[in-house]
């Protein structure tokens, strides 16, 4: 099982892949699986792909990502699911480390990576100093380096949990994902900077 070296292979399959499948819209129908905030009943839905390594999303989620929450989703108006798209294999980890935890924890955990990615991002060949950096930024939130560890080691668990990551990222392609972050709202790929004031202009 050496599901931690296939990213390099997955990653070059993926990008020749994008230049075949340019649909432009998101279908709802699996969004039971993912970790979300808000209402689940929200009559709205912003799906995010968002690679944990790329840079426009850390700004999306240190800037805009505030705003949207409370205007927006803890008012019911607003359900927001956010989904891995990972570019890089330091962005993969990060997503093994986040998707060990669920619900609002696994949302603490994803602020933290993404205010703090400058920090941990660098390590791409140094998987120790890599997992390191990890614990830096996530111990406030009670994750030892052992829980780290254990989230990202080869069992069959984890192996589920890296397909899982893996399929969510080919199934986005399908969708015309070929960037990140990229936001569906409602359905429709949203275009340009997506802030609450876009958002406003198209929920119900």
């Amino acid at each position: 099982m050496k599901m931690f070296t296939s990213i390099f292979k997955f990653i070059l399959l993926a990008l020749t892949s994008f230049l075949v499948l340019p649909v432009m819209t998101d279908s709802m129908s699996d969004d039971k699986n993912y970790n979300y905030l808000g209402d689940k009943n929200a009559p709205n839905i912003l799906v995010e792909y968002a690679s944990l390594s790329c840079v426009h999303c850390a700004n999306f989620h240190n800037k805009e990502l505030p705003a949207i929450k409370s205007q927006l989703i803890d008012k019911g108006k607003l359900k927001y699911i956010y989904k891995d798209f990972p570019l890089d294999l330091p962005a993969m980890l990060a997503a093994m480390v986040s998707n060990c935890y669920s619900g609002p924890q696994y949302f603490e955990i994803l602020k933290s990576l993404f205010r703090n990615q400058k920090k941990w991002v660098v390590y791409s060949n140094d998987k120790k100093q890599l997992y390191s950096s990890f614990y830096s930024v996530l111990k406030e939130h009670g994750i030892s380096l052992k829980k780290i560890n254990s989230c990202t080691e080869e069992t069959e668990d984890n192996k589920q949990k890296w397909d899982n990551i893996l399929a969510t990222r080919l199934d986005a392609q399908k969708k015309g994902v070929n960037s990140t972050p990229t936001f569906f709202l409602n359905g429709k790929k949203l275009e340009g900077l997506v802030d609450l004031e876009k958002i406003e202009q198209y929920i119900y």
